[in-house]
């Protein structure tokens, strides 16, 4: 198994698990990460390899603020260009703000974590440094990162949401969040395990509980709802909002650490709840 980027501590405790990241563009395509093969668009029934490079996550650039961009290995990962508009990233959570700017936390085992922000000249600043924990345990990492309708960033955690305004201020917004039904649960840390978010406009938070195997709606006042239960070894890893459609990303969860064996798949909820299978990756 190919190992990317140097905090190898990091990317031990990434390996363990496959890809999160899911983007639909205006036109419905959808684009996933594939952690044991590359970079999948799902258009029309058809699946079409848009990189072979097998990273855990991606910034949707629909602007194309880094489309001229130098990228490669800075923070402890590693950054690649994806057209015709995505970046992809080795070692943690990434997305592009409001600003046009991309933001991610890098690993920290003996330090705060900080908010990166990167402008596509190379410029680097601290954004905002988020809480060591959220719960009963310090995080060295985020889980999942996206930009808000608003331009507020969001991030999970295991059990919550943060979420860090224009000026930098961080606040939690649900702590000790729980995924109702969390039968045949994952191995993993802490329960439910979110990771990868998207945020609608009206404030109603989306995620993947991977380790309960659920995709659930927060709303504003903390209510939690399921969307999805995944029939195990499956379970979602992200989630994106397109229109008033929920799309998915779900994989195999196997017991190995073999990652051509982590086979994903994308699933789409409407508005009234019917979900259908949109992609599956062959092996």
């Amino acid at each position: 198994m190919r190992i990317y980027g140097p905090a190898l501590l990091a990317v031990a405790i990434a390996a363990a698990h496959p890809g999160g990241s899911i983007h639909v563009d205006a036109e419905g395509r959808v684009v996933f990460v594939d952690t044991g093969k590359g970079v999948w668009r799902a258009e029309g029934g058809k699946l079409t390899l848009l990189s072979s490079t097998a990273y855990h996550w991606m910034a949707f650039d629909q602007k194309g603020h880094f489309a001229g961009a130098k990228l490669g290995d800075f923070d402890g990962g590693t950054f690649e260009h994806v057209k015709p508009a995505f970046i992809i990233s080795s070692d943690y959570p990434v997305t592009i703000g409001r600003d046009g700017a991309l933001y991610y936390v890098p690993y920290n085992k003996n330090g705060p974590r900080q908010l990166v922000r990167r402008s596509p000249a190379g410029a680097r600043s601290v954004f905002a440094n988020l809480p060591t924990e959220t719960g009963e345990k310090a995080m060295s990492w985020v889980n999942g990162l996206v930009t808000a309708p608003g331009g507020a960033l969001y991030a999970t955690d295991n059990d919550a949401i943060l979420r860090i305004g224009a000026d930098g201020a961080v606040t939690t917004v649900h702590a000790g969040i729980q995924s109702p039904r969390c039968n045949q649960p994952l191995d993993g840390p802490k329960l439910p395990y979110l990771r990868g978010l998207d945020v609608a406009p009206g404030g109603t938070i989306y995620a993947a509980a991977n380790g309960c195997r659920t995709a659930i709606a927060i709303s504003p006042n903390g209510a939690v709802r399921i969307l999805l239960e995944s029939e195990p070894p499956w379970s979602p890893t992200a989630v994106a909002l397109h229109g008033s459609d929920l799309y998915v990303l779900e994989y195999l969860h196997t017991p190995t650490e073999n990652r051509a064996e982590w086979i994903p798949r994308v699933r789409k909820i409407t508005a009234a709840g019917a979900i259908s299978t949109v992609a599956t990756v062959t092996r």
